[in-house]
This record gives structure tokens, C-alpha cells and sequence, in this order.
């Protein structure tokens, strides 16, 4: 899990485009002045800000942060769009971005009614395609112009079902894995470790105050509904239910959703506690997996409030994993 002569996971927080883009781009140089290591940014989708764009202009105003999409999809994005423009971010922040791939969720694809077909065949192709585009070679659906250029990005996959993360296993530099129920993790992480070990890059929903969890608790909503089978059943979550209060939520509607998201569910999605007892819950999560990557992700809309919060709760996380 070592990222340098410390031994220490890099630590950073996971952004969701809620906010504008101005205040994101805000975030992500405070983060990089509190010292964190790292920012992932989420692509929604239609109707979001995008990630890409808002990493660009924060690449302009930092130096030190790495700069994550966590993730962008090929059903929205031609891959070779992808590789392009990761490329770009590439170039402009001397080389401290990473790309984030995985099949995409409903957030992202159903307002524009794409279905997610194929998905294993889908990811395959596009990691080919990107790769060709990165090193400007020949490959499969790409033939590079005179003028391509070249420039490396590490490729992470981002997905939650057992055949994206073997996928990841053989063919990806690492996986982001998000949104991911505490009680999978293990068989997870057995998916993405299958064949080679591959970079871990390991984010977890958390609340400095018990009452934000009612606040934020039907838009955990989310990860449950675009979780595989195997989760829905070792949960007893029943898709059909999920995809109707995700239906009611989009429609202004949170009752549905506030009901299914029990308080056994949201503990094995949120960690709960001051910043010093999630830094001390994310120790034991870094010793037991052993991650490159670990942070935090916030479900609130102004996730830059909480900064100062993820960076004492690194704090306490570190002097766990020293001490």
C-alpha cells in the first residue's frame, strides 16, 4: 500500500459534480493547500458539470494534487474521445491525472435513455481504443494521424460486479472501487485481485454528524440500485423496489427511498463518527485491504465544508497505521 518512503496510503475525497463549477474547482485547490494527495471527480452524466473541464482548470491553479475522473463511461464518450481528453488534462497538469473507467450508472445514462448493453464487451473494446490513443499506435477501431501525440494515463476501472473487476485484474492499472458495501469488499476485491494485483484506489461515504446521515440517506439510493445481482441478494434488496423509489426520487419523491435505506443498509455504506473516529475506521480498512488510494466521499452539497474534517480525519488515520 506504500506510495512513496512513508508506507502511507495517498488520501484524498471524492467529489460528485453538485456543486458549480467554480466552487468545485475551489475544492480541489483548498484540498491541495491542506495537503491532501488526491481528487476524484464523478462523471454523472448529462445535466451534471463535467468532470474533465473542471479538472482542466483546477490542473491551471494546482501543482502537487492528483487529478481523478471516478467515472467516465464509453456509452456517453467514444473511447478515443476519452483517451483525448485525459490526454489534455494529461498535458496541463504535468502528468497527475488519472482516468477513471466503468460502464456507467443510472445517474449518468438513464436521463438520456442509454441502455447499458453488453457491458464486459463494451469495456474491453474501450480500454483497447484508449490504449492505441495514449500511445498513438494502430490498434483496434483506431488509426493514429500524422499529427497524434502520445502521452501515458494511468487507466483505473470503476465497477462493483465481478466481471468488470476480473477485467480490471488483467487489463487495467488499478481499480476505483466506491459506492462498494462494506460487507463486499472482501469478495470484491477478490474479483479485482484475481489475476495480477492491480492499484487499489478505495473510497467510502462518510458523516462527521449523525443527523447529516438522515439528510443524505435516500440518495444512498444510488450504489444499492446499480449494485449486481450478488449484492442485491446477499442484502435482500429487491431490484424492482429500488428502481421504482429511484423513479419516485427523481420525481421529488424521497418517502420510497428514505424507507428502503434502513439503518443496517446506510452502516454498510456511510462511516459515521467524528473525524477522528472515521480516520481511525479508515486505519482498519487500509490494514485489512491494504490500499494504494483510500478516501472519503460526502453525498452533501457543499462537500468543501468538510475538508478540514477529511484532513483531521487522514490525520488520525495516519497516526493509526504509524503508531
Amino acid at each position: 500500500m506504500s506510495t512513496g518512503t512513508t508506507g502511507l496510503p495517498s488520501k484524498g475525497v471524492w467529489l460528485f459534480p453538485d456543486s458549480d463549477a467554480a466552487s468545485l474547482v475551489r475544492t480541489v485547490v483548498a484540498a491541495e493547500s491542506l495537503g491532501l494527495d488526491e481528487i476524484w471527480l464523478g462523471d454523472e452524466g448529462p445535466g451534471s458539470r463535467d468532470p474533465f473541464s473542471v479538472l482542466a482548470a483546477a490542473a491551471t491553479l494546482t501543482r502537487t494534487i492528483t487529478l481523478g475522473v471516478a467515472v467516465t463511461n464509453p456509452y456517453l464518450r467514444h473511447p478515443a474521445t476519452i483517451a483525448s481528453t485525459a490526454m489534455t488534462l494529461q498535458e496541463l497538469g504535468a502528468g497527475r491525472a488519472v482516468l477513471g473507467l466503468g460502464a456507467g450508472g443510472e445517474l449518468s445514462l438513464g436521463p438520456v435513455h442509454v441502455q447499458r448493453d453488453t457491458p464486459l464487451a463494451t469495456i474491453t473494446g474501450a480500454i483497447r481504443t484508449i490504449r492505441s490513443v495514449t500511445a498513438a499506435e494502430q490498434g483496434d477501431g483506431y488509426s493514429p494521424p500524422g499529427h497524434a501525440f502520445a502521452a501515458a494515463v494511468p487507466l483505473y476501472l470503476g465497477a462493483r460486479g465481478e466481471q468488470l473487476n476480473r477485467l480490471a485484474s488483467t487489463s487495467a492499472d488499478g481499480v476505483f472501487l466506491g459506492g462498494i458495501p462494506f460487507s463486499m469488499l472482501d469478495l470484491t476485491l477478490s474479483w479485482a485481485t484475481s489475476v495480477r494485483q492491480v492499484d487499489v484506489a478505495l473510497y467510502v461515504n462518510a458523516v462527521f454528524d449523525a443527523d447529516e446521515l438522515d439528510d443524505i440517506r435516500p440518495r444512498l439510493l444510488h450504489p444499492f440500485l446499480d449494485a449486481p445481482p450478488v449484492t442485491h441478494a446477499r442484502l435482500g434488496l429487491d431490484p424492482a423496489q429500488l428502481a421504482q423509489a429511484a423513479s419516485d426520487l427523481h420525481g421529488g419523491d424521497d418517502r420510497r427511498a428514505r424507507r428502503l435505506m434502513t439503518d443496517e443498509l446506510a452502516g454498510d455504506l456511510v462511516l459515521v463518527g467524528s473525524p477522528r473516529e472515521v480516520g481511525r475506521q479508515l486505519a482498519a480498512l487500509a490494514r485489512q485491504y491494504r490500499p494504494r488510494h483510500i478516501g472519503l466521499s460526502f453525498l452533501t452539497a457543499a462537500p468543501d465544508h468538510h475538508l478540514d474534517e477529511a484532513r483531521a480525519a487522514f490525520a488520525a488515520l495516519d497516526e493509526e497505521l504509524v503508531g
